[in-house]
Order: C-alpha cells, then structure tokens, then sequence
C-alpha cells in the first residue's frame, strides 16, 4: 500500500480523518495535528511534521497553503478565532474601530515565491513522491467575523500556484471547484466545512487520486 501525506490547513485538518477512514485497506494515510497555516509556516514545520510522525517513505503529498496567506488582519482585535461568534462585517461595512491591513498576509509576489520553496522542501524530505496541490476553497465573505479573505483574491492565488507548481510536474486538483459546486450549503462558519461537507471532500480526493492513478 502506498504512504500518503496529507498537508494542508484547518480545511485538511476537516477532511484528513475521514480520507484515512476511507482508505483503510487501500493506503497508509499520515497528517499532523498541527494546523498548515500559512505557506511559510508549512515551509518551516514540515521537516518537524516528519519527525514527530516518524513517517515511512512517502509515495503521494496531497497539500494545499491558501487560506492564511490570503488573510487581511483585523486590528480591532476582538478575539475571535474564526468559531466564535462575531461581529460580521466586510472591508465596506466595518463597525466601530475595526480596520483591515491593506495587504494579505502573504501578498502575492510572496505566496509565488513561497509556494515554490514549499514545493522544494517537499521533494527535498519526500524524494520520489508525487505531488498533488489541492487549490484553496472559497469563503463566505459576508459572516467574516475576526478578519477579512476575499473570494477573488482567492482564485487570484490559486492561478499563481497554477502557474508556479503545474511547470514543475505538479498534479491540480480543483478542490475549489469542487466545493463551490458541492459543498456551500455544508458550512459550519465562513471558512470551514461541517462533518457532512469533510466527508465529500474527502471523496473527492479519493475519487481525484483514483483518477490519477496515484493510489
């Protein structure tokens, strides 16, 4: 059976038990349980991710980074962490002293360099693996309750991981698409995914690596 490796953030840390239920049998499926975050994050903990697992000879990284990278902060800091209940607002309707940093957290020029180091780290720790990049899925801007994401921000990033990761032999799979056609009705907040939701995304990536041949 192949060993999987599952990278990504709190959308994974949604789908990753249930891809490994899915496959037992079929395939050896290994996550963290420390949340991707951001592009850079990944870059710096994933040496860690494989000691702490102890992992084996991986044969298929599945991974996405998106949703921190696009993520303009709040200064009102009210605590929120994303679960919480929360004022909802947009960079247009924003209440009282609550403001938006102008820029991403990782901007643009940046997510295409780091997306690609993240990428050479991979294949530097997991030599011989194939690579799948699931692209980032949407958010429902108008219930942002601690910070902003903007959808066409979004697909902006998921084009520049297109055009960094796809030259260099890199798999897409078009989780994004998927979800906007599959899954809006199944969020338990703005951002994640409900138990429902997880489960058919992790079909989807099933069905993806089948259609691949990958697994």
């Amino acid at each position: 059976m192949k060993n999987i490796l599952l990278l990504g953030d709190s959308i994974r840390m949604g789908y990753d038990s249930f891809v490994k239920e899915k496959l037992n049998g079929r395939a050896n499926v290994y996550f963290s349980e420390d949340n991707g975050r951001f592009a850079q994050y990944t870059l710096r903990a994933l040496n860690n991710w494989k000691s702490d697992l102890a992992l084996p000879e991986i044969q298929l990284v599945h991974w996405n980074n998106g949703l921190w990278d696009v993520l303009h902060l709040n200064s009102g800091a009210n605590g929120n962490d994303g679960e919480a209940e929360g004022v909802t607002f947009s960079p247009d309707n924003v209440p009282g002293d609550a403001q938006f940093d102008k820029d991403p957290l990782t901007p643009p020029d940046m997510y295409r360099y780091m997306i690609g180091r993240v990428l050479t780290r991979i294949r530097q720790l997991f030599p011989g693996a194939d690579v799948v990049f699931a692209t980032t899925t949407s958010v429902i801007e108008e219930q942002a309750t601690w910070a902003y994401r903007s959808n066409a921000e979004i697909r902006q990033y998921n084009d520049i991981a297109r055009e960094v990761l796809i030259p260099r032999g890199v798999r897409i799979n078009e989780l994004g698409d998927f979800v906007d056609k599959n899954c809006l009705s199944l969020h338990k907040d703005w951002v994640h995914f409900n138990d429902e939701g997880s489960s058919i995304i992790a079909d989807e990536i099933i069905q993806y690596l089948d259609g691949q041949n990958l697994l």
